[in-house]
This record gives C-alpha cells, structure tokens and sequence, in this order.
C-alpha cells in the first residue's frame, strides 16, 4: 500500500459565470467529471493538488463553484496560482474548510511544498527571490521526502511555444532542489500535456489539463484531441514514487480544434 495517494488536477480555466463555455466545452463540467472519474477509479486520496490556472477571467464566484466542488470529497486540497489565476482572490475564496492555497504540507512521511511561479503582466512563469528563498529554507528545515509543485514548467517540454512560457529562472529553481536529497520530485501543470523527465535524481512531471490539452512538440497553439486527464501519485516509503496520467474515457467532438487561441 502507497504512504500517500495524490491527486493531480490542473488548468481547470474554469470561467467567470456557470455553464459558459470556451472552445466549445464548458470547462466546469469536465473539472467535475475529471474529480468524478479519478475518485471512482482510483481513489479515495490523501490529497488533491491543483497546480494552477484554476480559473480563466477568475472572479470571486468561479472559485467559490472550485471550492465547493473540492469540498464534496472531504480531502484535503492544496491551490496554487497559475498565469491566469488572481492569487489576492484564491487566497480569500479557496479558504474554506479542508481547502487552502498553504504552501507547505506534511503529510504523514512526506512534504509538499507549492510555489508560486507568476510573473506578473506576463503568461511565462518566474519565481521571484522571496518563493525561492521559501524553498531553500523549508528544505534545510524539514528533511523528509518532497514533492515540490508549481504551475509552470522548470524544463524545456519540445513546444517550441510553450517554451517561451518556461520558468525564466527555472535553473535556480533546479539548483536549490539539487542540493537536497530529499527532494524527489517536482511537478507543474501550463502544459496542458502529459511529460515526464528527469534532472539527476529528481523526476519532472507535467500533467494533462482537466479541460483540453496542448499537441506535444507544436510550435504554435494547436489543440489536441485527447480528452481531459490528471495524474496519480503513489508516494511510497523511504521516499520512493510511482506516478501516472489517466484520461476521461470520453470523445472530444464539441471542441473547436481549428481555433488559433483561447
């Protein structure tokens, strides 16, 4: 039996009024159908992580709908902010109960720790000197495994175009994590698409959008068919892992595959 199960959820872009849709899909629906589908198949979970780009215009009521939705799982839930998020907001709304934008978690042998990887006025990501500083010190404090999670990725993905929204100093992030053992693995959504890597001893991952995924190695935007996926963590003892993508065994038909942007 895992230590730890958690749950990834990413790039929910869930709009500012109930039933809308972008790109043809409403956005909330497949967030609850992705809760739904990982719940059923895999769980119950010690944790579910959103990294990120939760809301798209976020407003007070999309994450209140986010919140309550979490809410029905009775789990803990960590929220930290993506490109299109409003932090000041997520902060007050996904507040309630077992749901929280905390930043550092100690679950049973394991630590997660959530970083903020917005560059303000910017889609591409940065961490400013107070996040990294957060991190060098929570590591030298706290020995245990850690699983480090942001929104944007640390790491070139092969999308030439989702590479100019790379964390621009993604290499400091790489060379404090470096420095700790116990660091075992760093996740981020902003892809919109399934990858995993490695950096010496630490695995990367990126895990698929709750709404529409990104094609692998484009060079421009250009919409994939897969339908909404998350990832699993199985945080073992000892600070081992196993981790994997799962999608909603659902058709795509009502996406609008030849838009240009969102």
């Amino acid at each position: 039996m895992p230590a730890l199960k958690v749950l990834q959820l990413t790039d929910q872009h869930i709009l500012p009024h109930a039933g809308d849709s972008m790109l043809g899909i409403d956005t909330e629906q497949y967030f609850q159908q992705t809760l739904a589908h990982a719940h059923a198949t895999h769980g119950p979970f010690d944790l579910i992580l959103l990294t990120g780009d939760l809301g798209q215009d976020p407003s007070a009521d999309s994450y209140r709908r986010i919140c309550r939705h979490l809410q029905t799982y009775q789990t803990p839930c960590l929220c930290l902010p993506g490109n299109h998020d409003d932090q000041e907001l997520m902060a007050i709304e996904l507040n309630e109960g077992l749901v929280s934008c905390r930043k550092h978690l100690l679950l049973k042998n394991w630590q997660i720790l959530a970083l903020n990887s917005q560059k303000p006025g910017s889609p591409a990501g940065f961490l400013s000197p107070a996040e990294l500083t957060f991190l060098e010190q929570t590591l030298s404090a706290h020995d245990m495994p850690a699983l480090l999670a942001v929104h944007h990725h640390c790491v070139a993905s092969g999308s030439s175009w989702m590479d100019t929204m790379q964390i621009e100093n993604g290499e400091a992030l790489l060379a404090i994590a470096e420095q700790f053992p116990q660091v075992k693995a760093i996740t981020c959504g902003h892809l919109h698409q399934e990858m995993q890597t490695r950096h010496k001893q630490i695995a990367i991952f990126a895990t698929p959008a709750s709404c529409f995924q990104f094609k692998p190695l484009a060079t421009e935007f250009e919409l994939d068919t897969l339908p909404p996926g998350y990832r699993v963590f199985e945080l073992l003892d000892k600070g081992a892992l196993q981790s994997s993508c799962h999608y909603l065994p659902i058709g795509m038909r009502d996406l609008q595959t030849k838009s240009h942007s969102y």
